[in-house]
């Protein structure tokens, strides 16, 4: 079976998954139920929320940018906001994809790409800020998970298999960055233990490898005060989530202590690791889930849905950015192609 057509089948069969535990989560609360929660939400509260969450998607632009601008040269460093676009047009892709989280990352590169930064220095600065996000998101999951065995909720076992999961998960990015650091590489291992350096198609692919693993080593040698400040803006972004917990609880009229908002934050977003296109109906039986074992008395859909539209202006937002430089490069092209 061609790999084409086997995505193709996964992504089918998740989505219909997703599709049907979506449809039976609103068939079981109500759409009238749903609808008058949202109302009750507000159009104001909703627009603080959009602006809370795009201050932070702030800082994941700062934190990708002080990254690649410090593997660039200086004539070649993107600001804040060209840098905060691309993020967003990658964030567009990644929602629309099975990967959630890292399947706008080929956009993330063409983008910077499309401003003359190297296919290389750009993978690396991309490479190197998702890994540091992954690390960042699966941690405080794996927190979440913890909280979750120490109060007794859910099923021990469940939450031991989940921990031990994302616990693995974590150890395999962390390999990745020592690998690169000590320069072993990572993907070069790969290639070379499986021998496709023997084919010469893949020799100039196996030594553009070697060298953007070596771009990303040198970074991992920078200064430890910077390397400092990176881990601290990834764990400052994720941290924002209990914030938003917060936030929305209270323009719901309900009222958490922190515990409930840290997992309410931490366990639904298991679902955004799973190959299911945006977590479809998983992210909204997540809440569920989690609502039900709190006694938290809020529509599971309902609360999702004030996220998903958040996530909605922010895609199109992205898809705007991404048809724009699109067309910029194509015309580039064009005009390069007739001088």
């Amino acid at each position: 079976m061609k790999t084409k057509t086997l995505r193709g089948i996964i992504f089918f069969s998740a989505l219909v998954l997703g599709l049907g535990l979506l449809g039976y989560l609103i068939y079981r609360e109500g759409w009238g139920q749903i609808l008058q929660t949202l109302m009750n939400f507000g159009l104001v509260p909703f627009l603080g929320f959009v602006a809370i969450s795009a201050i932070n998607f702030g800082l994941y632009s700062w934190r990708w940018q002080l990254i690649l601008n410090h593997q660039v040269n200086k004539n070649q460093r993107l600001s804040l906001w060209r840098m905060y676009r691309h993020r967003m047009a990658g964030f567009a892709a990644s929602y629309l994809t099975p990967a959630a989280q890292v399947g706008g990352e080929p956009i993330r590169i063409g983008m910077l790409m499309s401003d003359g930064i190297s296919s290389k220095k750009a993978t690396s600065a991309v490479m190197l800020d998702i890994t540091v996000e992954l690390m960042a998101y699966i941690a405080f999951i794996i927190a979440g998970v913890a909280l979750a065995l120490i109060t007794g909720l859910g099923s021990g076992n469940t939450m031991i298999a989940i921990g031990v999961g994302l616990l693995v998960m974590l150890v395999v990015l962390s390999g990745f960055l020592f690998g690169v650091a000590k320069g072993d590489g990572w993907f070069s291992k790969i290639f070379r233990a499986l021998r496709l350096g023997k084919f010469k198609s893949m020799k100039r692919v196996e030594g553009w490898i070697k060298e953007t693993e070596a771009i990303m080593g040198v970074f991992l040698h920078a200064r430890k005060s910077f390397l400092m400040a990176i881990a601290f803006l990834a764990v400052t972004v994720i941290s924002f989530r209990v914030v938003e917990v917060f936030y929305l609880a209270h323009f719901f009229d309900i009222q958490l202590n922190f515990a409930q908002a840290f997992l309410i934050s931490t366990l639904p977003g298991i679902a955004l690791l799973l190959p299911v296109p945006a977590g479809l109906g998983v992210f909204e039986g997540g809440f569920a889930s989690v609502f039900v074992l709190l006694g938290v008395p809020l529509s599971a859909v309902a609360f999702a849905l004030v996220i998903r539209l958040r996530d909605f202006a922010f895609i199109g937002f992205g898809l705007i950015h991404l048809l724009r430089q699109g067309g910029i490069v194509v015309q580039d092209v064009i005009r390069r192609s007739r001088e």
